[in-house]
């Protein structure tokens, strides 16, 4: 995934804990913050804000730093694809992940996009 889609800070975490809308798939958990007015423009000039993602990978789900870290990998594999415009996303991991294919990532991800209600575009 590219450096500037990896660019959440502490208060976007704790922003999406507070104005967030949680969405759940059986994978993982996603809260979504939309940065921009629907228009999807910045005020003065007219560029189109990317994606933020951030990934909240417990302890609980691995104790390995390693198996963490791949599951980063993983899900930025997937997702890198299909990023949607001026939005926030913070992804939360379930246990559950550790044993799924990526055709069930890719699906789940599908899920997210249809529940958002945003159009995707390439940022390859």
């Amino acid at each position: 995934m590219k450096k500037i889609n990896r660019g959440l800070k502490r208060s976007d975490f704790e922003a999406s804990k507070k104005n967030g809308k949680m969405l759940q798939t059986p994978l993982f958990g996603v809260s979504v913050i939309k940065t921009l007015p629907p228009s999807g423009h910045l005020p003065l000039t007219g560029q189109v804000e990317p994606v933020q993602i951030g990934f909240v990978i417990s302890k609980k789900i691995s104790k390995k730093a390693v198996e963490r870290n791949k599951i980063k990998r993983i899900l930025s594999q997937v997702i890198k694809n299909k990023l949607p415009n001026n939005l926030k996303l913070v992804v939360l991991v379930k246990k559950n992940i550790i044993e799924a294919k990526i055709d069930e990532l890719e699906k789940c991800w599908s899920m997210i996009y249809e529940k958002i209600g945003v159009k995707t575009t390439n940022n390859l």
